[in-house]
């Protein structure tokens, strides 16, 4: 269909993205100047204990938070570390309530998780021999998908960040009730169309126009566009089943690889697309956590958070951009 937003988002793109995966420089909180603090004890003439002095490395600054009072989840750089994060975390997703203010936090560190996971296939080993039987099929379609994202030629990454404004998704139940619709009417199922959402604009938090100069949630060049609807390129009541439309006219539902290979000329897409359809078709939780990623913009200056609100009007060099938003930089890695 057109080159998409897909090589720099994550999933969303994320996500609602998705990301280049290879390694990048990553921007560590600014150096504190270390300070001691130093504690004599007097000789005690009973006991002979002679004075010493102790020091005490000051606790690390707090990464800074962002305007809407949220922080970048850290991640651990021990593989089994990370390994048993994921586990806890996929386990928390479960027993939260989606209305608790923990949730959408928790879902972020899971995108964050696997996405390092993506970048370091050294650390996939240990993860399969900490996972339990119950939750293997779910860790496994995540890490499928990381991994065919990693594959998606994207070029080097960018010095700029990009002239977005990154907006409130609808809701999952309004998205999910319009999946439905779509794939009542094309026989599409609605998880495919869920998991292009997802990856060309992180379910439609990025409102913004693509190098290829693609559009709207589902990102449509407005020369397809007019082929598969007369609507509003970025409503999603609207690009959401002209997708469904335009994947019948590549060949779906009954050939859904040739189908979703006509939407984005890549296999690694396909590969990607259809492991998060996957993962949303075994299990709803795994779709209404997906819906909480945020949008991570693969720039050479490290992986940048661009939460909602974020809005340029035009690219501006990452560096300066860090200057006014140092959220949006990678925080130190935890223990």
């Amino acid at each position: 269909m057109r080159p998409s937003l897909v090589a720099a988002v994550t999933v969303g793109a994320l996500l609602a993205g998705a990301c280049q995966q290879s390694a990048q420089p990553t921007l560590d909180a600014a150096p504190t100047e270390p300070t001691s603090t130093t504690t004599t004890v007097a000789l005690d003439t009973d006991t002979a204990t002679p004075s010493s002095t102790t020091t005490v490395e000051p606790e690390p600054a707090a990464h800074p938070t962002a305007p809407n009072g949220r922080r970048y989840p850290a991640v651990p750089t021990d593989p089994f570390a990370v390994a048993e994060r994921v586990v806890e975390v996929e386990r928390l997703l479960r027993s939260t309530d989606r209305t608790d203010g923990a949730y959408p936090d928790l879902a972020h560190e899971q995108q964050m998780l696997y996405r390092h996971i993506g970048r370091n296939p050294e650390w996939i080993l240990p993860l399969w021999d900490t996972v339990p039987d119950d939750l293997f099929p779910v860790v496994e379609r995540h890490v499928s998908a990381r991994q065919a994202i990693a594959g998606i030629p994207s070029g080097d990454p960018p010095v700029n960040v990009p002239a977005w404004e990154i907006i409130e998704p609808l809701p999952a139940d309004e998205l999910l009730s319009l999946y439905e619709q779509a794939a009542a009417e094309t026989g599409i199922d609605w998880a495919y169309l869920a998991a292009i959402n997802l990856i060309e604009t992180g379910f439609g938090r990025i409102d913004g126009i693509s190098t290829a100069g693609a559009q709207g949630p589902m990102q449509f060049l407005p020369t397809t566009w007019e082929e598969v609807s007369d609507g509003d390129i970025r409503d999603p009541y609207d690009a959401i089943p002209a997708a469904a439309r335009y994947l019948v006219r590549r060949g779906g539902p009954e050939n859904m690889e040739r189908a979703l290979w006509g939407y984005n000329n890549s296999d690694y897409y396909v590969l990607s697309v259809s492991a998060y359809a996957d993962l949303f078709r075994s299990d709803l939780a795994n779709f209404y956590a997906a819906h909480q990623w945020e949008i991570h913009y693969a720039a050479a200056a490290g992986d940048l958070w661009l939460p909602v609100g974020y809005r340029l009007e035009a690219a501006t060099p990452a560096t300066e951009y860090l200057v006014t938003a140092p959220w949006s930089a990678p925080p130190p890695p935890s223990p």
